[in-house]
């Protein structure tokens, strides 16, 4: 099975780095205010302005925490599966080096020609892609497997996954 994985959010703790940097801005906010939410949606303004800036510069993105599992789980993903990293780099653009130097260091089997740094993941060729965000399925021809994060906990899909534990087990009721 050919399996592409998004980084921020899925692999790469982005929210944990987020609510970080959100805090210094002066906003805090709890999970349940955070429930089918983003940060920048309850934000005020400035803290919103300061934290993109953060993230635009690129290096926001070189020192985020692993999601739980996710190294042990690619990694046995890796051994059985054709996986890719798809993510949406463009919409930071000067993340890419960031994020390719730290999948580097954190997931050093993956080949540096399975990381895809798009936009559009609709152009992605894959039976899965496992991404937290449901609006990358829309034109994706596979069968997407929404990860679960607290931005989408209201989010209705056929197929979720809760943490890397359960990966195999949802791969495999797609499969049938």
């Amino acid at each position: 099975m050919r399996i592409a994985v998004d980084m921020d959010e899925v692999i790469a703790d982005t929210h944990a780095a987020q609510r970080a940097a959100y805090a210094q801005a002066g906003f805090t906010a709890s999970d349940a205010d955070l429930h089918g939410k983003h940060l920048r949606d309850l934000a005020p303004s400035d803290a919103v302005q300061q934290v993109q800036l953060q993230m635009s510069e690129g290096s926001f993105f070189a020192n985020l925490d692993v999601i739980a599992g996710a190294v042990d789980a690619m990694a046995d993903l890796y051994a059985t599966h054709e996986v890719f990293i798809a993510t949406a780099a463009m919409d930071y653009p000067a993340s890419c080096a960031h994020k390719i130097a730290w999948l580097d260091r954190h997931f050093p089997f993956i080949a540096k020609d399975r990381i895809v740094l798009c936009g559009d993941k609709s152009i992605i060729n894959a039976d899965v892609l496992i991404d937290d965000h449901s609006r990358h399925f829309t034109h994706f021809a596979g069968q997407g497997v929404l990860f679960d994060a607290l931005h989408n906990k209201t989010t209705d899909w056929p197929h979720r996954l809760t943490d890397w534990a359960d990966v195999h087990t949802t791969l495999e009721r797609i499969a049938r």
